[in-house]
């Protein structure tokens, strides 16, 4: 039978797991925190072109894009 190492069987699996958890912890510092007021650049540009394509295929109305973007 193979030398399993000081953890034994399951060692490699737990090893990865608290890896794994520790990035993500290391993920959740390095990003910054939502607000509702912020916006990337352009992302309001994005968001009238995407109403206006909406418009154009029907799903909103020419009034409920005018209440948006009036």
């Amino acid at each position: 039978m193979p030398d399993l190492g000081p953890l034994g069987r399951g060692g490699a699996r737990r090893r990865t797991r608290r890896r794994v958890m520790a990035m993500n912890e290391i993920n959740k510092e390095s990003e910054p925190e939502p607000s509702e007021d912020m916006e990337t650049p352009g992302s309001s540009d994005k968001l009238e072109k995407l109403a206006r394509l909406l418009k154009d295929k029907g799903v909103i109305t020419e009034e409920e894009f005018n209440l948006l973007f009036g």
